[in-house]
């Protein structure tokens, strides 16, 4: 039986948000998230719904880990227009994952826009509460420390790797191991088919819109380290493929 949210040829329909959104958060199985990767990458306007629901998430998370005084008639206001959306309940303020907002009725993109763009008209109407979006905090961060290896996802372009892992190593003797436990043990996997398998470097990115890993690798020297980026370590049980790397050296060391 054909999945009726999975295209059955290329382009002959879209993916719907829904899928899409299962996608990102890593709930479809292997062969279904395969052929829905596929077709995202063969079609625009999939790839544009899946760039812009990946950005919410990281939106959402960034912005549940900050905590932004709020008055409690504004608090009140901006619970009553989520609410109203039926996207969010008002005490879950704070949502960290697309798989959150499904445990209210699913809408669709327009919608989730619709009530975003609802709490920015409060905060354009003046009611005195400051609202940063993440690359406004990202700038923060970047100009004060722009150097430090990152907690979290790094949005990053191709020709910003080099320079970028080289700062980020610099900075620390130790080994920068982030990611999830999934992401983690693929890096191991990937790290363990080289010639030296000693790890410097996990690192979820975003590179150039597409959600990646930066795994680094202790070079002939410890100055040296061999960086590359790869898809699929995302993913619970998944396999690194490369699609970039490149060599740097440790002025520090």
């Amino acid at each position: 039986m054909t999945d009726p949210g999975l295209p059955t040829s290329e382009h002959l329909e879209h993916l719907d948000t829904d899928t899409i959104a299962d996608l990102i958060e890593n709930l479809l199985p292997a062969t279904e998230a395969h052929r829905a990767r596929e077709h995202v990458k063969a079609c625009p306007e999939c790839q544009q719904t899946y760039d812009a629901l990946l950005e919410l998430t990281a939106d959402l998370a960034e912005e549940g880990r900050a905590d932004i005084p709020m008055p409690a008639d504004v608090a009140e206001h901006l619970d009553a227009v989520i609410v109203s959306e039926s996207v969010l309940r008002a005490s879950t303020v704070g949502v960290h994952s697309l798989a959150q907002f499904r445990e209210e009725p699913r809408r669709h993109l327009p919608k989730l826009l619709g009530a975003a763009a609802g709490v920015v008209l409060i905060a354009a109407l003046g009611v005195g509460v400051v609202f940063a979006t993440k690359d406004q905090a990202n700038e923060g961060a970047a100009s004060t420390d722009q150097n430090s290896p990152p907690a979290d996802t790094v949005t990053i372009s191709t020709k910003d790797i080099g320079p970028r892992t080289q700062k980020w190593l610099e900075q620390t003797p130790n080994a920068i191991l982030h990611g999830t436990a999934a992401e983690q043990a693929c890096a191991k996997t990937f790290a363990a088919g080289r010639p030296n398998p000693a790890i410097r470097l996990i690192q979820p990115a975003k590179i150039d819109g597409t959600r990646a890993t930066l795994i680094g690798l202790q070079g002939s020297t410890p100055r040296d380290i061999h960086i590359f980026a790869v898809t699929g370590c995302s993913e619970p049980g998944g396999v690194a493929s490369s699609f970039y790397d490149t060599n740097v050296t440790l002025r520090s060391r």
